[in-house]
């Protein structure tokens, strides 16, 4: 029997059948908008998170800019639509993504975008689309302990990660 993300957290209910488990569960420890759409997690659950600053305010298209983009979240789609997501806005449309930033715009085009909410320079949180993506864009992962999930850029960094990359053939 094999498991995946989706069903990885399911492996207790299978003990004891004559064939032995084997999970693959890619993203289970990270989670991500894929996961988040299929059930598998809620969105407090989903810990890789690119951090992100409001480079820009764009009344006449009634968006904001970020400065991340596909070098740190890639162009992957997912079943929801968008690019990616900040935390916590579900209102909100990362509509367009370039190399290095993305356009965010309210999902009902009839309202205001909130700048006030995101003024320039304040720091937001994405959920990626597909975390092992994202997460192979970063030498470094920055950990915090934060039920909350709250990503405030002033928490405690509490561990860093380095990823094991690339295979040394010999």
């Amino acid at each position: 029997i094999g498991l995946a993300s989706p069903s990885a957290r399911h492996h207790e209910s299978l003990k004891g059948l004559a064939n032995p488990i084997e999970i693959h569960p890619g993203n289970y420890t990270l989670f991500d908008r894929q996961q988040l759409w299929t059930g598998a997690c809620t969105e407090v659950d989903v810990a890789a998170r690119v951090m992100s600053r409001v480079v820009g305010h764009y009344g006449d298209r009634n968006t904001i800019l970020l400065d991340a983009g596909a070098t740190a979240l890639t162009k992957d789609d997912s079943p929801q639509g968008s690019v990616c997501e900040i935390g916590g806005h579900p209102e909100l449309d990362c509509y367009k993504m370039s190399q290095e930033v993305t356009l965010v715009r309210p999902k009902d085009r009839h309202t205001m975008f909130p700048y006030a909410k995101f003024p320039l320079g304040s720091v937001v949180d994405l959920l990626p689309n597909h975390s092992c993506l994202s997460a192979a864009c970063f030498e470094k992962y920055y950990v915090i302990d934060d039920p909350s999930c709250s990503f405030s850029p002033n928490q405690e960094i509490v561990d860093e990660w380095i990823p094991a990359k690339y295979f040394d053939i010999k």
